[in-house]
């Protein structure tokens, strides 16, 4: 014969709360998107590469990963410090525009090697996209050589990941005329 199970005790009325750290601490971390990559290269492109970038990163609310591409420099190389400054000056043409945005940026400076191929420098930038786990690169049609959106998508292919977006930026033209009538 088997023995009966003992009545479990009656819970009582006014059960203790849970606390509320004890249930922040157990629950999940928010999934935070992928980051949107724009590739910046001190032009006026960059305007209409962040422009895309944001309205990409937008809806997702996806965090830009914003990399400063750094002409190449014959031996010596620049220190740091001059690094972060020239990174400064080309962030500061469309920093206003992604704080605008509202959207969190990570910026990134990236200084190309001396020698190698185009398909060799484009996988320079397609390397600190990659460290990031960025699944969309931005970049301007004209950019700088060796670092155009053609040339990063060609690299990509090869690599096959991460998907580049070409921005051809508008032609500039003037704003008409406001004239005053005569007299």
């Amino acid at each position: 014969m088997s023995s009966p199970v003992p009545p479990s005790p009656p819970m009582p009325l006014t059960a203790a709360l849970p606390d509320p750290a004890a249930i922040a601490a157990a629950a999940p971390a928010p999934v935070v998107a992928p980051p949107v990559t724009a590739l910046l290269a001190d032009s006026v492109r960059d305007v209409a590469v962040i422009d895309t970038a944001v309205r990409l990163a937008g809806p997702r609310r996806a965090p830009l990963l914003i990399v400063v591409a750094l002409p190449q420099h014959p031996h010596p190389p620049p220190t740091p410090e001059a690094d972060e400054y020239a990174a400064r000056l080309v962030m500061a043409r469309v920093l206003p525009r992604v704080r605008r945005s509202g959207l969190a940026y990570l910026p990134v400076t990236h200084r190309g090697t001396g020698g190698g191929t185009r398909l060799r420098a484009a996988g320079g930038v397609l390397d600190v996209v990659a460290r990031h786990r960025s699944p969309v690169v931005v970049a301007a049609t004209g950019g700088p050589p060796r670092l155009d959106a053609r040339t990063l998508a060609e690299a990509a292919a090869l690599r096959g990941a991460p998907f580049v977006h070409a921005v051809t930026p508008a032609g500039w033209v003037p704003p008409p005329l406001r004239l005053a009538p005569a007299g």
